[in-house]
């Protein structure tokens, strides 16, 4: 199977906005954004002004109806700001799992997650980091996305030695590595894609977690285990929605919290409106640029999973 990338090169200023128009084609919604120059160095002139949009879309997806809707798209934005037209080049599956690592660098998240590429030899991780070493693949999930940090960074505060984490959307498992390193004694990757599953797969392993997570290729519904300490989602706003309604905050232990991310500022009171209806109550939001998370806990009205959905301690 091949891979269509798509790539638009233009300026820091129009970048975001192509990547948001891009974001709906790719695959797992991944946008990658290149930039050549030193991102680490106060100089102002450090990074060049000329960004690369990149996006991937699977080879049994590509079709000249979507190649001429990409077209289209940006032909009208590049009516409000100059934006060249977009690039596509096919590439062989192997070609594509290594396309965008060049421009993949270590880089911290929170007070003390240190995300570094599995193929790094020396990486400059300070003492007492919770490191994990990522090679995502063809899957979702490099850590750089706003939605998949504010999940890092909630995990970091929510997770203690013992917790309980399920990871609905597990993409690269980032999230579901994570809460292992953090000292979660059980955690549940759910993800629908084969390839994210893989990925999860070999991605524990590489961060010697393969013990406390089980990886589980699948839908939420399919999952019988309930109780969890941690529910963490980050997927799109109407997948969530759909999610809550179908019993989401089910799998909550009574005083567990559900992690929502990927979810755009403008769709924030869709999401905030399902999870209310479905008896959850908004502890607080996150928000980074244009996209938000929810931190949600069981409110009036809400029943949490019964005693015996999880097994108790002696």
């Amino acid at each position: 199977m091949h891979w269509l990338e798509v790539s638009v090169t233009t300026d820091g200023e129009a970048a975001e906005a192509v990547s948001e128009y891009l974001e709906p084609f790719a695959y797992g919604n991944g946008v990658a954004l290149e930039q050549l120059g030193d991102a680490n160095s106060p100089d102002p002139d450090a990074l060049e002004p000329v960004v690369t949009v990149k996006i991937y879309v699977p080879g049994d997806e590509d079709t000249p109806a979507l190649r001429r809707r990409i077209e289209e798209i940006l032909y009208h934005l590049g009516r409000l700001y100059p934006i060249p037209p977009p690039t596509f080049r096919e590439l062989q599956e192997e070609d594509w799992a290594n396309a965008w690592k060049v421009h993949y660098q270590p880089f911290r998240v929170g007070r003390r997650l240190w995300i570094e590429p599995s193929w790094q030899a020396d990486s400059p991780a300070a003492a007492g980091d919770v490191v994990i070493r990522l090679d995502p693949g063809m899957a979702f999930g490099t850590g750089l996305h706003p939605t998949t940090q504010m999940c890092l960074q909630a995990l970091e505060e929510m997770v203690w030695p013992g917790a309980w984490v399920l990871d609905v959307g597990a993409g690269s498992g980032i999230l579901a590595i994570a809460a292992a390193r953090l000292g979660a004694a059980k955690v549940l990757a759910l993800d629908s894609d084969r390839l994210a599953a893989r990925a999860t797969v070999e991605n524990a392993r590489q961060n010697g977690v393969q013990e406390n997570i089980v990886v589980f290729q699948g839908t939420l519904a399919a999952v019988g285990l309930k109780g969890w300490d941690v529910v963490v989602v980050n997927i799109l706003a109407p997948v969530i929605e759909s999610l809550v309604a179908e019993g989401l905050l089910a799998y909550l232990a009574a005083d567990g919290r559900l992690v929502l991310s990927g979810i755009i500022e403008e769709q924030t009171a869709g999401v905030e409106a399902a999870v209310i209806a479905a008896g959850g109550e908004i502890e607080r939001q996150l928000v980074v640029r244009d996209w938000v998370g929810l931190v949600v806990r069981g409110g009036r009205g809400w029943k949490p999973a019964i005693a015996g959905d999880r097994p108790q301690p002696d």
